[in-house]
């Protein structure tokens, strides 16, 4: 007892102050009057900031923080335990603490776990209140963390389930996560194009709905059983598949399966393909093989392909059969060179040297260029054997069998032949019988001629109307002649066009001259009209072309009416192209005659008329013009009148041919010089009689007849005589060669030469053309232009060098 009386008493302020906790102590007016150390270092204060202050004084809210409650919730706890007298629990409150200046002042976040306990006095009321607290900041921060995590972890699910939508909805097939309840958890957005469903649609539905009405059963089967056992099924696995539409329709579709498990559940991914546009396709590609097959073996003649591996990939059952002897067994995928080796011995080769030298160059450079071959089978057949390379890199061979062919062809060339020798011998017959008709005719209008133009006895009116019928009729049988002979060299091919620069109006305006008489006698108006103002010259052959024109105004003038009228019209309808036209006011063509033009020995329904006519000029211009690389063309009415036209290609050149000098055109006056000698080389003696009448009438002119010419080169030699006038079908030596020998003899050599023949084809004239006579005139005569020719050259003076040939040597024809 007396050592406890000698013990101090404890100092219990010091060891409130010293208690680890953070104690606060108050008045019932919320005056400080203790503070624990723990507390002040919490707070962040000082003891003597604290004591003797008001709580909220030396605490108040932030006023930083709008949404700050700390005096608010600490006063109404303290307001509880001084009405109550029971100790007060508050949660967790945010109360921010002042930092001190010294360390940058402001505010700084706290979060605290108050405890407010009453203290009685002896009157048994509050005399103080313990305010107890526990600083939880850091244990506010952690779940704060903990949350923010667990956010953070809730965001990043829902963006991993986004991010594998995404990446569902961007795949190229339709994509379905179904449950173990075989329900629809996820569809992306190509099912919606396969299937025709919005895929809000289908979340939640069976997966049956896209399953046709006949499979479903046996595929709620197929997806227990997955689901025991789930496994990755890829594409193509070989099933034939179908889905349902929403329309209903069905569509093919491949699956592959994939399980996935999504949230601790297991779950199967299906990407399904469409593939109906693929079914399409290998059906038209089967469909395209079967036709590809179907063609190659429907070629006749062998063929075969081979990959670049020199393989057979294809062939047909002709070849099949061309290699029946020889090999055995399937023949795709063996090599070129095994069916050569087979293939040879059934080849025709004069020795094995040949045998070897042919393989080698089978073999040589096949793939490279074409290969085109012929052999012969031991058989007797010709085969011709064509190797084309293809850009893979294979041969495509094609085999014919060209024994028939040979056969034909030796039959065609057997019949070319002997066409050759028909056409020839029509020729020869036609040359002939122009020859045998014009030497007739030559006396029959010469004679005529002669009567016609007899001034020492005059022909009756009567006798002169007679005689013109003889010339009318003598001159169309020649015209008959001469159509019959062009057209007879036109379709054999011998007729020859000798293009030159022409002008078309000066040929127009000889035309119109020479027409002229006619169109007077028959009351028709000739004239000539020119549309294109720069004319170029023409390309043609001149006297062709002026054949054509002579036909078309010479009909337009005999099928004309009194008072009518025939135009020329020039123009130029296109770059490089002139047309003649010629217009005329006749009767026209019935329009049911009109396809019968341009056909030869067809007049449109005037062969009864009184014109006269062939049928022939028309398919003769025809023709003409084409060879010029020309055509022609009419246009008519009946009881109007009709057009015809000819277009021939412009020349470059601005200058025309000269044109040949006309007989008529010549000066002179025969038998005003004194006296000449004439040759006359002729064996038919009516002939012979019609030139002594016809020069018997000249005083100053002396013929000497030969009969040969043989006898003609003598005589000419003998008495060198102004003019020599030759035929050319004579006995023995023929003009030709009468021809060349008076030009290699001095005595002759200079002397001019006329041929006057009935060798009147293209041929014919060209020869005389190229030999060098004078002038080659054909018979039937024509009086006037032999008496020209006479004229010009009996009325030049006699040379010691003699007259050479004209540069251009005109040929006159004796047409009308």
């Amino acid at each position: 007892m007396s050592s406890l009386k000698s013990t101090p008493a404890p100092d219990f302020r010091r060891l409130f102050e010293a208690a680890p906790g953070c104690y606060l102590v108050l008045t019932p007016d919320l005056i400080i009057v203790a503070v624990s150390d723990a507390y002040l270092r919490a707070t962040l204060t000082t003891r003597e900031g604290l004591l003797g202050h008001g709580l909220f004084d030396a605490f108040p809210d932030n006023p930083d923080d709008p949404e700050a409650n700390g005096v608010r919730n600490l006063r109404s706890s303290l307001e509880r335990v001084l009405r109550d007298g029971r100790p007060d629990t508050m949660a967790v409150q945010k109360y921010d603490i002042r930092r001190p200046e010294s360390e940058g002042g402001g505010f700084e976040e706290r979060h605290w776990s108050p405890v407010n306990s009453p203290v009685f006095g002896a009157d048994g009321e509050v005399a103080f209140i313990v305010h107890q607290v526990e600083d939880v900041t850091h244990l506010v921060r952690l779940e704060r963390r903990g949350h923010e995590l667990d956010e953070t972890i809730r965001e990043l699910s829902i963006r991993g389930e986004e991010h594998l939508g995404q990446v569902l909805n961007a795949a190229p097939d339709a994509m379905v996560v179904v449950d173990t309840e075989a329900k629809i958890r996820f569809a992306n957005k190509q099912v919606e194009m396969v299937f025709g469903y919005g895929r809000t649609e289908l979340l939640g539905q069976p997966v049956a709905v896209l399953i046709p009405d006949a499979f479903r059963a046996a595929h709620l089967l197929h997806v227990r059983r997955y689901f025991d056992k789930p496994t990755t099924r890829t594409m193509g696995s070989g099933l034939e598949l179908f889905g349902r539409r929403k329309d209903g329709s069905e569509v093919a579709i491949e699956v592959s399966l994939s399980p996935l498990t999504i949230d601790g559940r297991l779950s199967v991914t299906a990407a399904i393909r469409d593939i109906t546009e693929r079914k399409r396709l290998t059906l038209e590609a089967s469909l395209s093989a079967a036709r590809l097959a179907s063609a190659v073996e429907s070629i006749q003649d062998a063929f075969a392909l081979f990959d670049d591996r020199d393989r057979l990939v294809l062939c047909n059952s002709v070849y099949r059969r061309l290699l029946a002897g020889a090999l055995h067994g399937a023949l795709v995928g063996r090599r070129y060179e095994e069916i050569l080796d087979a293939w040879l011995p059934e080849l025709d080769f004069a020795d094995g040297a040949q045998r070897t030298r042919f393989r080698a160059e089978r073999l040589s450079g096949r793939r490279a260029t074409k290969v085109e071959f012929d052999v012969r089978t031991r058989d007797g057949r010709t085969l011709r054997v064509i190797d084309r390379p293809t850009p893979e890199g294979g041969v495509v061979k094609t085999i014919w069998d060209l024994t028939d062919d040979a056969r034909l062809t030796a039959e065609l060339r057997d019949a070319r032949a002997a066409a050759e020798t028909a056409n020839r011998a029509k020729s020869e017959f036609l040359s002939s019988m122009s020859h045998e008709l014009r030497t007739p005719l030559n006396a029959i209008l010469g004679f005529s001629q002669l009567l016609e133009r007899d001034k020492k006895e005059p022909l009756t009116p009567r006798h002169r109307e007679r005689v013109a019928q003889i010339l009318k009729g003598g001159e169309h049988l020649l015209r008959l002649i001469d159509d019959i002979l062009d057209l007879s060299r036109i379709e054999a091919g011998g007729l020859s066009i000798s293009t030159e620069p022409v002008d078309a109006l000066g040929v127009l305006e000889e035309t119109r001259t020479t027409l002229g008489p006619a169109a007077e006698k028959a009351g028709v108006k000739l004239e000539l009209s020119v549309t294109a103002a720069d004319l170029p010259m023409i390309a043609v052959d001149r006297t062709r072309f002026a054949q054509i024109v002579m036909n078309f105004g010479s009909n337009a003038i005999k099928y004309n009416r009194p008072g009518g009228k025939a135009t020329f019209v020039v123009s130029a309808p296109s770059a490089g192209r002139v047309r003649v036209t010629v217009c005329d006011t006749g009767v026209g063509i019935p329009a049911n005659k009109q396809s019968l033009l341009f056909q030869p020995f067809q007049r449109a329904g005037q062969e009864a008329g009184p014109i006269e006519g062939t049928g022939i000029g028309l398919a003769i211009t025809k023709r003409l013009a084409e060879l010029m690389q020309g055509e022609v063309g009419f246009r008519s009415r009946h009881g109007e009148g009709s057009e015809f036209w000819v277009e021939v290609p412009a020349h470059a050149s601005r200058v025309g041919s000269p044109i040949p000098p006309s007989f008529h055109e010549v000066v002179g006056r025969l038998g005003e010089q004194g006296h000449a000698l004439v040759v006359y080389v002729e064996d038919d003696p009516a002939n012979v009689t019609f030139m002594e009448h016809l020069l018997g009438t000249f005083e100053n002119l002396e013929l000497v007849v030969a009969h040969t010419a043989e006898e003609g080169v003598a005589i000419a030699r003998a008495r060198r005589p102004r003019v020599i006038i030759l035929d050319i079908n004579l006995p023995g030596m023929d003009g030709l060669s009468a021809l060349r020998i008076l030009r290699e003899q001095p005595e002759t050599a200079a002397v001019p030469v006329i041929a006057v023949t009935a060798a009147a084809t293209e041929r014919d004239r060209r020869r005389g053309e190229e030999a060098g006579f004078y002038r080659y005139l054909t018979k039937p005569l024509k009086v006037a232009d032999l008496e020209a020719v006479l004229d010009a050259l009996v009325a030049q003076p006699r040379a010691g060098a003699g007259l050479a040939p004209l540069s251009h040597p005109a040929v006159e024809t004796g047409e009308s």
